[in-house]
């Protein structure tokens, strides 16, 4: 009952900083974008229990981001692991809510393409079924995260749609194709291949299937490594970084990818990219993991103003 009278705490708590109002209007105009459907927010919270590994604490889940969260809702919304992800990030400060969190995702099922595309390369009668390559829609999410008592990322609103193969098919996932399998992130930026390792901390959700990471754990290294997040003490804790001074209103500042098993040998490829940098230097901030064959590629780039 705890759980559940916070979770109505923060459907019913408004917010500030940009006054109450504004911050109000703001998330209306986001989730209630053309096509979106307005789901359940308190549902789509409780759903994330499936996900927590140890339901004893007052707060599962707590220390999580809101991208974490984002990412675990949408890619189990569909069978596929063949998928291309596009993540854009803003956020609004909120004098008594502190920051609440404008996340939009589109989540791309890349198992057709990749099966059509063996098909005609070695003829129908050798290729697996569409079961064996992945089923599933196209979506797109969006999501509004307020931090509430011991969570740092807690579900206030959200909306999905379905997106439409003629839509995917022009759609552009960080800067490329979102169903052309073979573009990957490597003319993204000049990458530099990072020394040293990450920290280990105990599993909050499952952050490996098959042998390979899932994709909110490539979100918690990469937040970790940029550090969005935190992981010194031995634990994991959602941080959020520091607020771009010139983000206005709810202007995405963050973008994220993630490709998925879109090769032959099993690999997870994410990219995050800070724009907005509060840095005289530095434009953008770029960060990348590369996970082949059970090995791990850690690589950053910068963009000079």
């Amino acid at each position: 009952m705890k759980r559940l009278s916070a979770i109505a705490m923060l459907l019913f708590t408004g917010p500030a900083f940009a006054q109450s109002s504004d911050v109000t209007d703001a998330v209306i105009k986001f989730v209630g974008a053309p096509g979106f459907e307005r789901l359940d927010p308190v549902t789509t919270e409780q759903d994330l229990n499936a996900f927590w590994l140890d339901l004893e604490t007052i707060s599962p889940g707590g220390p999580i981001g809101p991208i974490e969260k984002a990412v675990l809702t949408a890619t189990s919304a569909i069978p596929s692991t063949r998928t291309r992800t596009a993540i854009s990030y803003g956020e609004m400060i909120d004098r008594d809510a502190g920051t609440v969190s404008f996340i939009e995702l589109r989540h791309y099922n890349l198992g057709p393409q990749i099966r059509n595309d063996t098909i005609e390369a070695y003829g129908a009668e050798n290729v697996g079924s569409p079961d064996d390559f992945g089923t599933g829609y196209h979506m797109a999410w969006r999501f509004v995260f307020t931090p509430l008592m011991n969570n740092a990322a807690m579900v206030r609103e959200v909306s999905n749609r379905i997106i439409s193969p003629e839509d995917a098919a022009d759609d552009e996932c960080t800067g490329r194709p979102c169903l052309d399998p073979y573009a990957s992130f490597e003319d993204m930026a000049d990458w530099q291949e990072m020394s040293g390792t990450l920290p280990d901390w105990p599993a909050q959700y499952p952050d490996a299937v098959d042998g390979l990471s899932t994709p909110a754990h490539t979100i918690a290294e990469l937040a970790v490594l940029g550090f969005w997040a935190s992981a010194e003490s031995g634990t994991y804790q959602w941080t959020g970084g520091e607020h771009p001074e010139a983000a206005r209103n709810f202007q995405p500042y963050r973008f994220i990818g993630i490709d998925r098993d879109l090769g032959q040998d099993a690999m997870i490829d994410s990219v995050w990219r800070e724009t907005l940098v509060n840095d005289d230097a530095l434009s953008e901030m770029l960060f990348r993991r590369l996970e082949i064959a059970g090995q791990v590629y850690l690589m950053q780039a910068g963009v000079e103003r």
